[in-house]
């Protein structure tokens, strides 16, 4: 991980309970104070180097006797995952913070030992203190606080059919949003999901210093989703007509009053901006000025971020 974002997103999808394991790890099978990926192929680092490899440590385990160690910044260690463009998928794991120490770890669009073609979905902080912050989607995620000293759970979410994103820490929802997003920037992205990456840095207050963690019980499962008719059924930000040609008449929920409302391209331009008002939370936009394309109305307040696609034609 060369990189570290400062900066929630809300869109809903929902995963039924039947799953398919594609791979799981508690690194039992392999020998302490030894590196992870130098033990596993299914492992990797940032680069391919052995030199930023996370060393697999009894110190603490959720279960069995070892769990694999992420101190410093000379620690970057990535699981690659497909790359896959469509289905549906999650990612979870138990992650231990020692008490005084900071973590940090983020899931890839884009990423290969052998590249510097990087795109980042999100990044997931923790300070000294024990609280989580994040960049989801190029924006804010929800800020909690986790136990230190203690086994927490964590679990991201990646459905590529519909585009969608969830991540939970400690069983706490602290983002949900396009997955396809950018997040360095909050621009479109890639629709793909290639990786998740344990580097070893103490979050965004001291941006790049050193970290403490532990990860164990780590799980990749292929999952099925929600119908799109259910998606439709829950979402909460409503365009239409879409695709629109003249004019588009777009719905804003209720709890997004005081935030902002744009009309954005491709290349990330706003083309146009409101405050969203609990008196105006249905409006019509004259859209004729555009050119035919792909554009995405956005709404946001506080933590909260929804990003709908609006096609014109």
């Amino acid at each position: 991980m060369r990189r570290i974002l400062l900066s929630a997103a809300a869109l809903a999808v929902f995963f039924n309970a039947q799953s398919q394991v594609i791979f799981e790890d508690n690194f039992d099978n392999y020998a302490a104070d030894q590196g992870v990926a130098a033990q596993s192929s299914s492992w990797d680092t940032w680069d391919g180097s052995a030199g930023l490899d996370g060393m697999v440590s009894t110190s603490y385990a959720n279960s069995g006797a070892n769990s694999a160690k992420i101190e410093g910044t000379n620690v970057d260690l990535v699981l690659p995952i497909g790359p896959y463009t469509t289905g549906a998928y999650e990612i979870s794991w138990k992650m231990y913070i020692p008490a005084g120490e900071g973590a940090y770890f983020n899931a890839l669009h884009n990423w290969s030992a052998s590249s510097t073609s990087y795109e980042w979905a999100c990044d997931i902080f923790f300070d000294a203190s024990g609280v989580c912050t994040s960049t989801i989607g190029g924006a804010d995620g929800i800020e909690t606080v986790i136990e230190q000293d203690t086994w927490f759970d964590v679990k991201i979410q990646a459905d590529l059919d519909n585009d969608h994103g969830k991540v939970w820490v400690n069983n706490v929802l602290i983002g949900d949003w396009q997955w396809s997003i950018d997040n360095s920037d909050g621009t479109p992205g890639t629709n793909k999901l290639s990786a998740v990456d344990f580097y070893g840095t103490n979050g965004p207050s001291g941006a790049n210093g050193q970290g403490l963690y532990y990860i164990d019980d780590v799980k990749l499962e292929q999952v099925e989703t929600a119908s799109v008719a259910d998606l439709s059924a829950i979402s909460r930000l409503t365009i239409f007509p879409n695709p629109a040609d003249k004019e588009v008449n777009i719905t804003v929920p209720a709890h997004f009053d005081g935030g902002t409302i744009q009309i954005v391209d491709i290349t990330g331009k706003i083309l146009y901006s409101g405050v969203i008002q609990s008196d105006n939370l249905a409006r019509m936009i004259n859209v004729s000025q555009y050119a035919q394309g792909l554009y995405f109305v956005r709404i946001q307040h506080n933590a909260f971020h929804e990003t709908v696609r609006l096609n014109i034609h």
